[in-house]
């Protein structure tokens, strides 16, 4: 399991366990599916402000994030701008590129607030 893939999992838990983070993510729902070279997984994030972390690929997600494992490490620690980092072409999204900015928004959310 790669170190971003063990992080993502750990952002979900911390959601789940944290009132402050449920109450600021509440109001969204979405499947972000995630693909780290060979590496597939999803977040369902749910509209109560919880979240459930899956193996797999899932049916329909919102979108896919496709990038290498160090960059997506990378952009959840804060050491790279996702936004920019998608202009540079270091990573890929398919799918709903409007709501893939929600993602960016959630990162920031952790970073700096929470030890991940």
């Amino acid at each position: 399991m790669s170190e971003a893939k063990e992080l993502i999992k750990k952002m979900c838990d911390l959601q789940n366990s944290n009132e402050e983070i449920q109450k600021e993510m509440a109001g969204w729902s979405g499947v972000v599916q995630y693909k780290l070279d060979g590496e597939e997984f999803y977040v369902e994030y749910k509209s109560d402000g919880t979240c459930e972390f899956k193996e797999g690929v899932h049916s329909s997600p919102t979108f896919t994030v496709v990038a290498p494992p160090d960059f997506w490490l990378a952009v959840l620690k804060g050491q790279e701008d996702p936004v920019s980092g998608f202009m540079m072409g270091k990573y890929r999204i398919e799918g709903n590129i409007m709501e893939a900015q929600r993602l960016a928004g959630v990162i920031k959310k952790f970073q700096g607030k929470f030890e991940l």
